[in-house]
């Protein structure tokens, strides 16, 4: 689960409501982290103490890895504690302890500086310590969140802040650790558990999230099982990108395909002799079981003329590049749109920056604001459903970096929604697309260098997942 700082707050609130005393949950949540700490015997360890709870974990810690038997020794640089719950954890952990005024070269540093309560950016003396842990040669452990480093958003990161090693993050990720500017701060991020409940509207997807049985064909199945899809797509200058959406299409198992091009489009038709052909200026008025519009399309009348015809029908609709205008943000049936952050901009009259820095709450509120789902690509692609809850994919796929990519998954976007009878009701077929799209270029990387994969290598791993 992911979390911003005000839920993590919540959480803590609740769990005081039911009983739970607040030096107690400290307690837990510590020593649930120290436990996954392994160093060596011998090793020399600095616990860097704010003056918030995160300093009052960084106290907790200490003490647990003295008694362990390491040479622990605490810098804590703005004193004792805030409250009175980390103040007497500290107290006790003095004793197993040896406390400094000043930062001390060691085997392993631990940041307990800062937590999710941080806003940036760091100033005064706060800038000093965080600069004086970057300087060792030290690897650093972050607990919770790396100090300097916002929780929820990138909007006022100045870059000044702790390089993690490994971020132990208690009770769920956090927003930052997905976004451009701030994941990398984090190094290795792995989640700590502190028995608190998961309440959280947002999801981490795994290579294990992905549903292998939607490989499955059943005995006494035919064509029409696995639906009928219309795409349309294609102009003078993008000829290809239609083909490889249909291409996808037809690798991920949709059992019949109608590409709507126009006629400069033709030439490449025997390359996908498996699809049915149409031109785009002869839409037919037929139901489907699922439409995809945008691939090689350019702003002009066709696009119109399409527009016009697609979003009558009540069947789901997938939108990507060049339809993915303000004018099509309504549809009959359910409305997937898939930009890359640029295209998000352009559709909010926003900077790629501010969608890069802000990602979580900008795509939730536009897909609750406009009632569609919403996947919003990158390293860390989102998917959101129209309530704004959503999940992000953590499938490392570099291959994708290369234009075509999103036309194949706009192509496993149709497959999947054309018969999404077979997929299971808490599988959502948007985030089964990201994943397989992901695992595929991941498939095609394992065979030949990432740099080198084209979009129609990953199309070609579609069915090796």
């Amino acid at each position: 689960m992911i979390y911003t700082a005000a839920e993590i707050k919540q959480a803590d609130e609740t769990a005081l409501r039911k009983g739970m005393p607040a030096d107690v949950l400290m307690e837990r949540a510590a020593s649930a982290l120290a436990a996954r700490l392994t160093f060596s015997p011998q090793s020399s360890i600095l616990v860097v103490c704010g003056a918030g709870n995160n300093g009052g974990d960084g106290w907790v810690i200490s003490r647990e890895l003295a008694q362990r038997g390491h040479a622990v020794t605490v810098y804590a640089p703005f004193g004792d504690p805030k409250s009175n719950e980390a103040k007497r954890h500290a107290t006790y952990a003095r004793g197993f302890v040896t406390v400094t005024d000043e930062p001390r070269d060691a085997d392993h540093v631990i940041d307990a500086l800062f937590g999710v309560g941080f806003h940036g950016p760091v100033n005064g003396t706060a800038r000093d310590v965080i600069s004086w842990i970057r300087e060792q040669q030290a690897p650093v452990v972050a607990i919770d969140v790396p100090s300097g480093v916002p929780s929820d958003d990138a909007l006022a990161f100045d870059g000044h802040a702790v390089e993690a090693e490994v971020t132990f993050s208690l009770h769920g990720y956090k927003r930052s650790a997905f976004l451009k500017r701030t994941a990398p701060y984090y190094g290795k991020v792995e989640v700590v558990e502190i028995g608190l409940p998961h309440t959280s509207t947002w999801r981490v997807l795994t290579a294990s999230d992905f549903d292998r049985s939607l490989l499955e064909r059943d005995t006494y199945s035919h064509k029409n099982t696995y639906g009928h899809g219309r795409l349309i797509g294609g102009s003078r200058h993008l000829i290809g990108a239609p083909f490889l959406a249909g291409r996808a299409a037809l690798r991920t198992g949709i059992g019949l395909l109608d590409l709507v091009i126009p006629n400069e489009a033709l030439a490449l038709a025997s390359s996908l002799p498996e699809a049915m052909y149409y031109g785009i200026d002869e839409l037919l008025d037929k139901e489907y079981a699922a439409n995809a519009i945008g691939p090689g399309l350019v702003d002009d009348a066709r696009l119109a003329h399409s527009w016009a015809a697609v979003s009558r029908s009540k069947a789901p609709l997938i939108v990507d590049a060049g339809a993915l205008t303000k004018e099509h943000l309504e549809a009959s049936g359910p409305l997937t749109l898939t930009p890359h952050p640029g295209e998000l901009a352009r559709l909010m009259d926003k900077s790629v920056d501010e969608i890069e820095a802000d990602r979580f709450r900008i795509a939730s509120e536009f897909a609750q604001a406009h009632g569609v789902h919403l996947i919003l690509k990158g390293t860390y692609t989102l998917i959101v459903k129209p309530d704004g809850t959503g999940a992000v994919n953590t499938v490392e796929a570099s291959a994708l970096a290369k234009g075509g990519s999103g036309d194949v998954l706009t192509g496993i976007l149709l497959a999947l929604w054309a018969r999404t009878d077979r997929i299971r009701a808490d599988k959502s077929p948007n985030e089964q697309a990201v994943l397989w799209h992901a695992l595929a270029a991941k498939e095609a990387s394992e065979q030949i260098h990432p740099a080198s994969v084209l979009a129609t290598d990953i199309i070609e791993a579609i069915g090796r997942i």
